[in-house]
């Protein structure tokens, strides 16, 4: 067996080499890098006072492509529903959350379970949310209130009841949200979404809408 002037054995396998040479770094930790880094302070843009979470998610939310509706009441929403979906051929509504099934049945808009469709015809799906972050305009939902992953993940056309007070400031308050929320159960997925999704494998362009979610829209029920 050969050894070289620095005790390393010739005869070894690459392999074996490079296991050994973790090993060796395993034992002869070095001090932490960037050990002086605070990561308990946010690291986002603060939010300016004047115009609080709200105009901020809506600023933020608007910039990445959402479409943002604001309504003063439920009763505004299902109004709303019931215009746009038959204007936009999105009937029957796909709805897995209970929450959301209980709304519209009890303002007589037709959904369904089933994400079969047509073809060529979108598929649309109406959700709530656990929390609007107002920092990043993003959306949070779990399959806690949906019951499935796939009411988030395969439409087209993605829309979102939420209230007031839901919008929280950063992501630190709203993974706290969820937390406190399912206590008892946490979902076993959770979901950030910012804006429709984007792509750039297409010869290194910026497509928007080409895999996952074309639209997403927010409808913000003001309950104060």
């Amino acid at each position: 067996m050969a050894w070289d002037n620095k005790g390393e054995n010739t005869d070894a396998t690459f392999k074996e080499q490079m296991l050994a040479k973790v090993r060796n770094a395993l034992i002869e930790r070095q001090e932490a890098l960037f050990k002086d880094i605070d990561q308990r302070t946010e690291t986002w843009v603060p939010i300016k006072e004047e115009d609080g979470t709200a105009i901020t998610f809506v600023q933020n939310f608007k910039e990445h492509g959402g479409i943002f509706i604001y309504l003063e009441s439920e009763a505004e929403f299902a109004e709303c529903i019931r215009q746009l979906a038959p204007e936009n051929g999105w009937e029957p509504l796909w709805c897995t959350s209970p929450d959301m099934q209980r709304l519209l049945t009890k303002y007589g808009i037709p959904f369904t379970e089933s994400r079969e469709r047509e073809p060529k015809r979108k598929l649309v799906s109406l959700t709530g949310c656990e929390c609007l972050v107002a920092q990043t305009g993003s959306i949070v939902i779990s399959d806690a209130m949906t019951l499935t992953r796939e009411a988030y993940a395969l439409p087209d056309i993605l829309l979102v009841f939420t209230t007031t007070e839901q919008i929280v400031p950063g992501m630190r308050t709203a993974f706290q949200t969820v937390k406190r929320k399912h206590a008892k159960e946490k979902p076993s997925q959770m979901t950030i979404i910012t804006g429709p999704s984007r792509t750039t494998g297409i010869e290194q362009t910026l497509v928007i809408g080409a895999n996952g979610i074309r639209q997403v829209a927010v409808f913000l029920v003001d309950e104060e």
